[in-house]
Parts: C-alpha cells; structure tokens; sequence
C-alpha cells in the first residue's frame, strides 16, 4: 500500500539502517516501503538527481546534507554509509553491486525484516572477511564452487591475507602507514610479468606479477579458466583474493628490495608501468597513483 510522503523534508517513518548497510540500500528500502521507486525516493531530498548508485560513490557534502534531512540524521552518518571518501585510486576496487555476502549479517538482517539490507563491504572487492562479525565473507559468483579449490590451495597464506586486508582499510581510511600504498602494492602485484620461473618451477603464459610472490596464483587462474587479472580487473573471486592480499602483506613487509627484484621480471611497456608505479611509490603514499 502507498504511504504517502508527505509535504515535509522529513519521512515520518525511518527505517533503522543494518550495521555497514550501503546508502543506497537504505534509500531502496524506504522506497520499498513508501510504495514508490528507489529513484523517486532520493529526487525526494535531490531534486535532480538521475542516479542511486551514484549516492554510494560519488555523494557530495551539500547532497548528504539534503539526504540526512530527508532520514532525520546527520550528514557525517549518510556519508559513512557511501564510498564517497575513498581515494579515486580505489574505484576499481569497488564493485557497482553486491559480488559477496556475509551468510551470519545476512541471517541477522532478516530476523530485523531486512531482508533485502546490502552491506557495503558487499561491494568492496577487496575484502575477505565481514567488518561487523568478523566472519568470512561468501562469493555470490557462480563460479563460486568451482574455486574452492583455489581457497583451499592458498589457505596457508591466511593470516597474510588478513594483513593485506587490513593495510587497504586502514589506506581508504586515511590512516596507512609505512613506505609505500597498498594500493600502489595492488597494481605491482597485476602488471604482466615474462613467463620465466621465479620462486617455482612451473612457468604459464599471461603470468603476473603476483604470480611471481605468490606460488601457484597464476596456475589456478588458468586451471579455472579465469582471464587474467589486470590493474584495469583487480577484483578477484575470493579464493584467488586470498592470494592477492597475502602478496600486498608479503611486498609491504619486504619492502623495496623485493619491488626492484620483482621488477626484472616484467619486459618491455610492462616494465616501463612497474617502474611507473613504482616511482610514484617513492613520491607519496596519501595520494596513491589511480587504477588505469
């Protein structure tokens, strides 16, 4: 049944948000409530706004303002709720909708009638576990069976990937620390690299970087069928995502030693983006160098 809105700024009914829940998520299930579109319901505070996923990514101060009236909350709130803050180096890291799930938050989010609650660590594609239980996060892929192998095989490397995990948090928080961007890391770690063997005895065409630090990466993505990851691809199914993180952990812990030694493995353009990425390394590490 339509509810009806009101000539007010303010909704007369606010749904409680879910713990990490995704702005744009919120605004659906208000929408879903008040019987109009999701659309309808953010042109409610923002006249002229023309997308919801662009809440979530690209939501300015004076338009979270508009939004925290419109749910009788504060700005500082709706914006926590977005990705907005994060670097412009990190956008590929996000995923536009939800690529993972946390099964126990999800459970929970029901027994509040939240059923269709996303999280917003659903769509930060570099994330192994859940902000909120701790709890390890479950790939909604299809192909998601078919690698577990793939977590299985890289499941030593856990408590690196943790790490890793934890040094993109605390870089898209503004509290990283240490001699280079984990971001920076990330796009080392996908730079093409000559398939010569390195650390191991099996060499593969379309063979990265990681592959280089990590044993066995680059033989599991040709098992599975995958495409190569890319600094234009870097999310990963989360058994491979293992992998990736426990080379961010093993890279920032190494320190520059490894990078120079990392970079003789790459040839050609390959190595002229390595010693790209790398030097900016070296410039800054609060203004890590953009995903391109």
């Amino acid at each position: 049944m339509n509810r009806e809105l009101g000539s007010t700024s303010a909704l007369p009914v606010i749904l409680k948000p879910v713990p990490d829940e995704l702005l744009s998520s919120w605004i659906a299930r208000h929408a879903g409530f008040y019987g109009v579109s999701p659309l309808t319901m953010l042109r409610h505070a923002i006249p002229e706004a023309k997308s919801l996923r662009l809440t979530d990514t690209k939501l300015g101060p004076t338009d979270a303002g508009h939004i925290a009236r419109l749910f009788r909350t504060h700005s500082s709130a709706i914006l926590a709720m977005t990705t907005s803050g994060f670097p412009s180096s990190a956008a590929r890291l996000v995923a536009p909708c939800a690529i993972q799930s946390c099964f126990a938050c999800a459970e929970q989010n029901r027994g509040q009638g939240a059923t269709t609650a996303v999280q917003r660590s659903w769509t930060e594609g570099w994330r192994i576990t859940c902000p909120v239980c701790g709890q390890r996060q479950q790939d909604k892929r299809d192909a998601a069976s078919a690698l577990t192998s793939s977590s299985l095989s890289f499941e030593g490397l856990w408590e690196d990937a943790l790490h890793g995990e934890r040094l993109i948090d605390q870089a898209l928080r503004g509290s990283a620390a240490g001699w280079a961007s984990p971001i920076d890391i990330v796009r080392l770690l996908l730079v093409r690299r000559c398939p010569k063997p390195f650390r191991h005895e099996v060499s593969i065409d379309h063979s990265t970087v990681l592959g280089a630090v990590v044993q066995g990466f680059d033989e599991r993505v040709a098992e599975q069928g995958l495409p190569r990851p890319t600094i234009a691809r870097p999310i990963l199914p989360i058994g491979l995502r293992i992998a990736l993180l426990a080379g961010i952990s093993i890279v920032y812990q190494e320190g520059p030693k490894l990078v120079a030694e990392l970079q003789h493995q790459t040839l050609g353009a390959h190595y002229t983006r390595f010693a790209s990425i790398g030097a900016g390394m070296s410039v800054t590490r609060s203004s890590p160098l953009q995903l391109n």
